[in-house]
């Protein structure tokens, strides 16, 4: 049940207290198990590890990830908690007359006592959400930016609600611009069930910051009217692949696709499985304790009010069995 006021705090207190305890920078637990990688190089699974890292920990870490242009990474550090910024280096979109700016995503928190493996998944999908903010403003049609992240939905919103959606803008394909060049359509033929096979070649842009828009790419459309949808999840997709092959912990693409998904069972089997490591239960009921004390601290901390209050009540009416409650003042 939902903590009352007389206690709301002293979990999420006691577990602040037991986590300030923790070693400084990483450490393995009592008896905790190894993955043995080759002879004489073995490493503990992260979550029989702990962490309690100061912003330097996690830049120190970070200097172990290798970004491709036109991702920069920096940590700041500056508050209660250590944050990762991605710096993108490219065309002014809105202007082509200035030269290289540098833009910033937004700030991603990273928690002290996230695991280095918790830690580049922030990197990675800083960058993706990075990227996918970049790519947005590469599709021009017709002179306007139709899919950009800059639109301001509370008018959308308030002209859905009005029912004075203004009428479509007719465009043909050979209107569309993607990364500063017209569309080459290579095929478009229908592949029955009014479904169609569209492929477009974006040919070669040696100054182009997003090099994936590059060669020939193959989307299924699945309306005449889902064109522009079709080719922004087929930009969209590539974009993601290619960040998966060029990002690198330690010089290695660890989502690349180039580890199947076979592999990717036995290594989750390798340093998941309690049985296969032969973990010690001494490390077992610790770990299990150290992360209900991190999932303790991670439940917010809120006032009442018109979004946490529904919220809340939404929570009483489902009354999940685990996990942590909401700390309400």
């Amino acid at each position: 049940m939902i903590s009352n006021h007389g206690d709301r705090l002293s979990p999420r207190v006691v577990a602040r207290n037991e986590l300030a305890k923790l070693p400084l920078g990483d450490a393995s637990m009592r008896d905790a198990p190894v993955v043995k990688i080759t002879e004489g190089v073995e490493k503990t699974p992260a979550q029989f590890r702990s962490f309690n890292l100061s912003g330097m920990d996690i830049q120190n870490f970070c200097s172990r990830i290798e970004l491709p242009l036109p991702f920069l990474l920096f940590v700041e550090d500056v508050g209660d908690t250590p944050c990762i910024v991605i710096g993108i280096v490219g065309p002014d979109n809105y202007n082509p007359e200035r030269p290289e700016e540098i833009v910033y995503g937004r700030r991603w928190r990273v928690e002290r006592h996230l695991s280095y493996s918790e830690i580049y998944q922030t990197v990675v999908l800083a960058c993706k959400t990075a990227l996918e903010h970049e790519a947005r403003e590469r599709l021009v049609i017709n002179n306007t930016t139709p899919l950009n992240a800059h639109q301001d939905h509370e008018i959308m919103a308030d002209i859905l609600n009005n029912g004075v959606l203004p009428d479509p803008v007719s465009f043909r394909l050979s209107d569309i611009v993607i990364d500063d060049k017209p569309l080459n359509v290579k095929q478009f033929y229908s592949v029955g069930n009014n479904k169609s096979l569209l492929t477009v070649d974006f040919g070669y842009n040696a100054e182009s910051n997003l090099p994936f828009l590059q060669g020939e790419m193959s989307v299924l459309v699945q309306d005449q009217n889902d064109v522009v949808d079709s080719l922004w999840n087929g930009m969209l997709e590539s974009g993601t692949t290619w960040l998966h092959e060029n990002i690198k912990l330690d010089g290695q693409a660890v989502f690349s696709k180039s580890i199947n998904t076979g592999q990717r069972i036995a290594y989750s089997r390798l340093h998941r499985n309690n049985g296969i490591l032969e973990s010690e239960q001494i490390a077992i009921d610790y770990s299990r304790v150290m992360n209900e004390y991190i999932d303790t601290i991670r439940a917010p901390v809120i006032e009442a009010g018109p979004t946490n209050s529904p919220s809340m009540n939404a929570l009483q009416s489902i009354n999940p069995e685990h996990g942590f409650r909401p700390h309400v003042n």
